[in-house]
């Protein structure tokens, strides 16, 4: 990936911080649209190639897997036999699993079309002179009111250990929270302030971070308004066998439980499921 655009250099200094440098390279590359386009669409193919390997490894998703959901919510849900269970449990665990591999991925992709970006796991960009540390949500929805101090706090220790790294330039370090998905685009400073009585969360009163949302984040980042803006025709990423590997997992472990249930002498009703998770789950 490093023949398109500005790409950053990493050093250690001699007392083991991390300095982040960006050399100036050719920017015909990065500038132009397709080139950013294809780079997407390549993190994409390899977001396809991570969901086949996780359907097609027992490891990663096996009955186990879900029966350690709560049976009883799905019953109260009106899921009725142990068929069903396994069609929803199922479609629960793949989502958890794809929201996060979506949003590293995403992550990846806005690091390698901005220029004076870096995904070190964390993702830092310079812009105005100031590096900033930058925690990225696929949507707004990903946090709550109980979460959302802890994320901050997070990114607070984020920027604290930046601080204490020396650095050639002395750039100031800042704090960004940035959700992808946002129909209202936001761009502002906000200061957390926690009530008197939120005696758990007065270690980050005060803590102030850039808020960005939708359009004003991938401005901010890529020039693009949108992910959409980005990936205009979703027919260019190869999904290759995705489809039929995901149905192969379904099949197999709607297999495990069928073979699971006839060796404990049980029917297909949800009890007997929730009798399975407490045999074997």
């Amino acid at each position: 990936m490093g023949s398109f655009g500005d790409e950053p250099q990493v050093v250690f200094s001699d007392e083991r911080g991390l300095e982040v440098d960006f050399v100036d390279l050719p920017e015909e590359g990065l500038a132009d649209i397709e080139n950013k386009r294809a780079i997407a669409y390549e993190y994409l193919d390899a977001f396809v190639e991570n969901r086949i390997a996780y359907y097609r490894d027992p490891k990663k998703l096996n009955l186990k897997k879900l029966l350690a959901k709560d049976i009883i919510m799905f019953a109260a849900r009106g899921v009725q036999n142990a068929e069903e269970f396994v069609a929803e449990a199922f479609r629960a665990c793949e989502s958890s699993s794809e929201e996060t591999v979506i949003g590293t991925t995403w992550q990846a992709i806005v690091s390698a079309i901005s220029s004076d970006t870096l995904d070190t796991g964390d993702m830092m960009t310079v812009r105005d002179g100031a590096l900033y540390v930058c925690e990225l949500k696929s949507q707004k929805n990903t946090t709550n009111s109980s979460s959302f101090p802890q994320e901050l706090r997070e990114l607070k220790d984020k920027c604290e250990a930046q601080r204490r790294f020396r650095r050639a330039s002395s750039q100031p370090i800042r704090a960004a929270f940035c959700v992808l998905r946002d129909k209202n685009a936001t761009d502002k400073v906000l200061t957390y302030e926690p009530s008197e009585r939120d005696l758990a969360n007065q270690d980050i009163a005060g803590f102030q971070y850039r808020y960005l949302t939708g359009a004003a984040f991938w401005q901010w980042l890529t020039g693009f308004d949108s992910e959409k803006g980005l990936v205009s025709d979703v027919s260019r990423i190869n999904n290759g066998d995705v489809r039929m590997a995901r149905q192969e997992c379904i099949d197999r472990l709607q297999e495990e439980m069928r073979r699971a249930l006839q060796e404990h002498n049980l029917d297909d009703s949800m009890n007997s499921v929730l009798v399975l998770k407490h045999l074997i789950g």
